[in-house]
């Protein structure tokens, strides 16, 4: 564990917000103190958005989309501006990574290597649209023509997440960017210095007047953004609980949404599968960023011959993590974003414990800290398929291990709760592999692995919430459909 001292940095245009690509004074006087999860101290002072603000970012948009170049630009010109907004990414990297690991505790080796593998993505996406068939002329039954035009949509509201803001930046709003629509940006709270980092690249990268804001805002102008009539796309990252509001707001003006939500992923270990293999694919799935990924592996699922041997030496690496300040690259497990978000897991151990299961390792804050808002990473037992710790997301470092009888069994209890994000096994047997693909109800499956592949069509099934982002089908959902009828003889 360690005890590195943090410093601090400065934050671009830290008393403006970037609306319409342009960096704005507030309407509203409202700052807001950006806290260090590590040290608890006071980093920097940023504008909290307003209403007025959000308004002022949609009349932005709407006036791109109407009479700017944007959506009259050639593909290659929108990729050349692409492009430069990728460089300007890169150069900012270093700073997007010390702010993620300062203002939200993702440790520095961690962030930058996300922030790395985000990039590809960007060039998928241009390989994608050029692969897209914007216009398309097709015969019709009484020997006339019709053209199919995808068009975009118009404007998009993308509602990202902490943990994963630059990923979902490259596969939802370059998208979205590519095929022509405006995007406005609500970042989370948690990453608002780097919300201004994010932007100052987008400002560099000299898109079109009106094209790009970012908001770095709470739930009062998420709402009002979500239920504006002048969004006409909303992509929503986050809880299940939200999504299904997202959704109601949207439908009751019937606007489109993608929605990508919670999961509750479940890693069969098959008991051909060696336990010295499995463990650190495993842990790579459990304790990335605490345990706060969508996709975190929280359900562990083998069978009662080798439940306890897996179990200790579970405990045995989880007990060698190094724990301490994100900002050290020696560091793989920073504290939580908040005290809120870290009173909210240990509350789910509480009552797991309460209900019946054991704690194995972890459930308690590290002694070796007497400030920050850190918690132990925490391996249960004796979970039960209906207990709450195993049916609902926790976004935190909370994992259960549970008893299965057969593979039958591991399938029925992987499949048994409202999510369907993401499901894995861990096997050498191919056959067994594939049919457990074939049976989980998931929107990705992984084999002797857990990462989702964000260079394909990737979202969930049940509660998990439904649409698609990257790919080909990611890229459609951005798009309107038009007809144009050509008659025989014209």
């Amino acid at each position: 564990m360690t005890t590195q001292i943090q410093t601090k940095f400065d934050v671009p245009h830290n008393t403006e917000l970037y609306i319409g690509g342009r960096w704005e004074t507030s309407t509203s006087t409202s700052v807001v103190d950006v806290v260090s999860p590590y040290s608890e101290e006071v980093l920097c002072s940023l504008p909290e958005p307003s209403i007025e603000d959000a308004d002022l970012a949609v009349q932005c948009a709407h006036t791109a989309f109407d009479s700017g170049p944007w959506t009259s630009m050639s593909l290659d010109e929108r990729i050349k501006h692409v492009l430069s907004l990728r460089r300007a990414i890169e150069a900012r990297l270093p700073d997007l990574a010390q702010a993620w690991a300062l203002e939200a505790a993702m440790p520095l080796a961690t962030g930058t290597a996300f922030g790395e593998a985000a990039l590809p993505f960007i060039d998928d996406a241009i390989e994608v649209a050029r692969s897209v068939k914007f216009t398309e002329r097709r015969a019709t039954t009484d020997g006339g023509e019709v053209e199919v035009r995808r068009e975009p949509v118009g404007t998009m509201l993308a509602i990202l997440t902490y943990n994963g803001p630059l990923t979902e930046f490259t596969f939802t709003v370059i998208p979205a960017l590519l095929v022509g629509n405006p995007v406005i940006v609500k970042l989370p709270p948690e990453n608002r210095m780097l919300g201004h980092f994010l932007a100052s690249a987008v400002e560099e990268a000299g898109l079109p007047d009106g094209l790009v804001s970012i908001l770095t805002a709470g739930t009062e102008v998420s709402k009002h953004l979500v239920a504006h009539e002048g969004i006409d796309l909303v992509h929503f990252t986050g809880g299940t609980e939200i999504g299904i509001d997202v959704a109601t707001v949207c439908a009751q003006r019937l606007a489109r949404a993608t929605l990508e939500l919670g999961g509750k992923s479940a890693a069969i270990v098959a008991d051909d599968m060696p336990l010295d293999e499995v463990v650190p694919l495993l842990l790579g799935g459990m304790t990335t960023y605490q345990g706060q990924q969508c996709v975190a592996l929280t359900r562990i699922l083998v069978s009662d011959s080798r439940h306890d041997e897996l179990v200790e030496r579970l405990v045995e690496r989880l007990k060698s993590l190094s724990i301490g300040d994100p900002l050290d690259r020696e560091v793989a497990f920073g504290p939580m974003p908040s005290a809120r978000i870290r009173d909210r897991s240990e509350a789910f151990i509480e009552r797991a414990v309460k209900e019946g299961a054991a704690i194995a390792t972890g459930g308690r804050r590290p002694e070796a800290f007497n400030r920050g808002f850190f918690l132990e990473p925490t391996l249960l037992t004796n979970v039960t398929e209906t207990m709450e710790v195993a049916q609902t997301e926790i976004f935190g470092p909370v994992y259960s291990v549970m008893r299965y009888k057969d593979i039958d069994d591991a399938v029925r209890i992987t499949n048994g709760t409202q999510y369907g994000l993401l499901s894995a096994i861990y096997t050498h047997d191919d056959a067994l592999a594939w049919d457990v693909a074939g049976r989980a109800k998931v929107g990705a499956f992984g084999i002797n692995g857990s990462f989702p592949c964000l260079t394909a069509p990737y979202g969930g099934v049940k509660k998990s919430g439904y649409g698609r982002v990257a790919g080909i089908e990611g890229m459609l959902e951005l798009t309107n459909v038009k007809q144009i009828i050509i008659p025989k003889g014209l």
